[in-house]
């Protein structure tokens, strides 16, 4: 099933560029129409750069009237760090890619950096990535997909974040490819 996605982002975007490459590349069948951010985020310049339409709001009518215009289908968090209104959760189905192997190192605080370092802080030996449905509560929505990472080797927070990101580009075009049906 053809989906039209939206992304919204915080960041450098580089789970949102994964997500154009393999649209590129005809990985999945969705597209991606509309990238949304709630600020002036490095990852915009993916959206210039591929000619999608983006818009950088914070406030719930204005976002849910260009997703409306848009059409959209679903909506993608790729490292969008605000909590995702009722009104929005609501009105689409959203998913989440996260940093973990949820329920661990999830909820309030635990975003991007704050993850690796308490997973590094705790001498775990396996992380990986999380990809769950958004309800009203954080990190909290029916898990979708995981895989597992192992992290032995890492000697730091940032060697872990590295490790973990590689796939997590890999899995949210997964996903999107298994939403389709």
């Amino acid at each position: 099933m053809f989906m039209k996605l939206a992304v919204f982002i915080s960041g450098t975007g580089s789970n949102l560029l994964a997500l154009i490459e393999a649209q590129r590349k005809k990985y999945f069948n969705s597209q991606i129409k509309l990238i949304v951010a709630n600020k002036e985020a490095k990852g915009l310049a993916h959206a210039r750069d591929n000619n999608i339409a983006y818009m950088v709001s914070k406030d719930d009518e204005k976002i849910l009237a260009k997703l409306k215009e848009y059409e959209i289908d679903l909506i993608v968090l790729a490292g969008y760090l605000p909590k995702v209104s009722k009104k929005i959760i609501d009105a689409y189905k959203i998913i989440n890619i996260h940093p973990s192997l949820l329920p661990k190192y999830g909820g309030k605080g635990f975003y991007g950096m704050n993850v690796h370092k308490a997973v590094f802080a705790n001498k775990e030996k396996i992380s990986g990535v999380s990809i769950h449905y958004v309800n009203e509560n954080l990190d909290d929505g029916e898990i979708i997909f995981q895989r597992k990472v192992d992290i032995s080797q890492c000697q730091s927070a940032e060697a872990i974040a590295k490790k973990v990101l590689e796939v997590e580009h890999e899995s949210l075009k997964e996903v999107i490819k298994q939403l389709e049906g």
